[in-house]
């Protein structure tokens, strides 16, 4: 929207333009429609994908699309992860039908450990997917410390088999 637009959208909203700058009066037009009012305070990502100033209020295109490619990315990867270690506990399950004796519970226990690691990951994952940058670095670096964990405890129980 040109500065014209914006105005004569304030007037039809009875808001006094007066000496306002543009980003006052889009952010005074966001609150005046019940909306947070966050024009141009977005660093790198802006989570209102519907909003009608989003273009005009975003400081770099390649900044988001850089953001949305690198979550794409490790999305992908966690995804192919995750598959395979839910692989490798479904073979450690069946190896565990075969066991008889006191040490099965224990490995039935550690399984266990590992479906509800995996789990945490998972909904982990599903937060980093929803992320903003900011967010997304934070939680990515939980996910990065679940993820050793996991592998650690996976390699555990195997060595348990050998």
């Amino acid at each position: 929207m040109n500065v014209t637009e914006i105005k004569t959208k304030a007037k039809g909203l009875n808001i006094k333009i007066g000496k306002l700058r543009k980003g006052d009066l889009i952010r005074t037009i966001q609150t005046k429609e019940g909306n947070f009012p966050c024009f141009e305070t977005a660093k790198e990502y802006c989570s209102q994908k519907v909003c009608c100033w989003r273009e005009a209020c975003l400081p770099s295109k390649k900044t988001i699309k850089g953001w949305e490619k690198k979550k794409k990315i490790y999305t992908t990867k966690l995804t192919g992860e995750v598959k395979e270690f839910k692989e490798q506990i479904a073979v450690l399950e069946k190896k565990t039908k075969n066991i008889v004796g006191g040490g099965k519970e224990e490995l039935l226990d550690d399984i266990d450990k590992l479906k509800k690691m995996l789990a945490a990951i998972k909904k982990k994952s599903q937060k980093f997917a929803a992320a903003s940058e900011e967010a997304g670095k934070i939680t990515k670096k939980g996910l990065d410390l679940a993820w050793n964990d996991l592998s650690k405890a996976m390699k555990k129980a195997a060595k348990k088999f050998k």
